[in-house]
């Protein structure tokens, strides 16, 4: 797996299949959770713990799977210099309903710990403009996902 994620990141312009777009797809995600998860410079067990959850149950993947992808996603992040690159894969990719079911998913990460730090805040509000969502709809997602951790 961790072959295909070169070939996959290589920077060549040469034509994906479906599998690299979806693999793809997967490495932007995981990098926009582990974005959210690390805004506030403290990667808690309950980030953590939600990230897996989050990848298993969006991708179906066995935890070794998703092992692979975090890691593989942490390096990316590490390698890059900012958030486009993975947003632009989100944009080009999904519908707007499921860049919101993305965005909730960012919500519950940040919420997994219980707390909104303003590094997470403002991590958030980024990718609101990089992923061209509405800021009702964002804010919406927010409350109910604050609503839910609230009651847990």
């Amino acid at each position: 797996m961790l072959g295909a994620f070169k070939n996959i990141f290589d920077g060549s312009k040469k034509e994906h299949s479906s599998e690299d777009r979806e693999l793809r797809l997967e490495v932007a995600t995981c990098v926009i959770l582990l974005e959210a998860a690390t805004a506030d410079s403290n990667f808690s067990p309950q980030e953590q713990e939600k990230i897996i959850q989050i990848l298993k149950s969006r991708f179906q993947m066995n935890d070794g799977e998703v092992k692979e992808l975090i890691d593989k996603s942490t390096v990316e992040k590490e390698n890059s210099t900012d958030l486009w690159y993975f947003t632009n894969l989100v944009n080009e990719n999904l519908d707007n309903e499921e860049k919101y079911k993305l965005m909730e998913s960012v919500w519950e990460v940040i919420y997994s710990d219980g707390t909104l730090d303003k590094f997470e805040n403002y991590i958030a509000h980024k990718l609101l403009n990089m992923l061209n969502l509405d800021h009702s709809r964002f804010i919406e997602l927010k409350m109910q996902v604050k609503s839910e951790t609230e009651t847990a």
